[in-house]
């Protein structure tokens, strides 16, 4: 009999542990993003799925806290907003390790899909091209907001760790959760009631409106850049979490009123 790697064994065991069953149809499970299946053939509603808004939404109000705390420190508030671009990264890393993503990614890092004989060399290969992505979408980030009008040379500590805030918010995530064809699946599928591009949007609308206060002679400490447009990527994060959280709420309201109905 083929024994598996007793970390690939202990997620086994967690991911089957943070499931319970809601009664819903995989039709209605899937419509939502979230369709799992354990190996009994029951549907089941993962948990996972459901506490990772949550936990977005608080790293984000405890980022803002924290900046407000500093009385926005500029090489303070700079440390805690790298801090929160690696731990944000670190969360979709986990949650698609555990099984918590919303597309098959975690198969790339754990192999339990359908396909559990690929080949370790394919699953390298995905690995390796989820990092050269999220590379490039640092740098085009950065390059992005150069031609906005930030600082190239000068303060590029300041225009760097806006750019790794916001690839890392909007287009790192997607990365980790979809796969290296992150893009080409939300092209394909361009639902705006996902999670993935509800968080995108949210995140780039927010960061854009962070700048309308740089310019104003308010003589505020957080009125300066890369804050303020980080603040509105931060709160477009926190917006975009509220959304998810209230549209899981309301799926499972209409799934009990269903099951009661019937």
């Amino acid at each position: 009999m083929y024994e598996l790697p007793s970390v690939k064994l202990g997620f086994i065991y967690l991911r089957r542990l943070l499931h319970f069953p809601l009664n819903q149809s995989l039709d209605q499970i899937s419509t939502g993003g979230w369709a799992m299946l354990h190996s009994d053939g029951t549907n089941q509603s993962p948990i996972l799925p459901r506490c990772k808004p949550v936990l977005n939404l608080l790293l984000g109000l405890g980022l803002l806290f924290y900046l407000v705390q500093s009385g926005y420190n500029h090489d303070v508030c700079l440390h805690a907003l790298q801090v929160y671009s690696l731990a944000v990264i670190a969360v979709e890393i986990v949650f698609s390790l555990l099984g918590g993503g919303s597309c098959p990614a975690s198969d790339v890092f754990t192999g339990s899909s359908s396909k559990t004989k690929t080949k370790k060399s394919s699953k390298v290969v995905h690995v390796f091209l989820i990092a050269v992505w999220s590379i490039c979408s640092i740098v085009t980030t950065h390059i992005v907001t150069v031609l906005y009008g930030a600082y190239l040379i000068e303060n590029f500590e300041d225009t760097f760790t806006f750019s790794v805030l916001v690839a890392s918010l909007a287009f790192i995530r997607p990365l980790i959760a979809l796969g290296p064809s992150a893009l080409i699946i939300i092209l394909e599928r361009l639902n705006w009631e996902e999670e993935c591009e509800v968080q995108c949007f949210a995140i780039l609308l927010g960061a854009w409106l962070g700048a309308i206060p740089i310019p104003l002679d308010w003589d505020t400490p957080w009125q300066v850049w890369p804050l303020t447009c980080s603040i509105g990527a931060v709160l477009g994060e926190v917006g975009a979490s509220l959304y998810v959280i209230a549209k899981q709420r309301k799926v499972g309201d209409l799934s009990r009123k269903k099951n009661k109905a019937t």
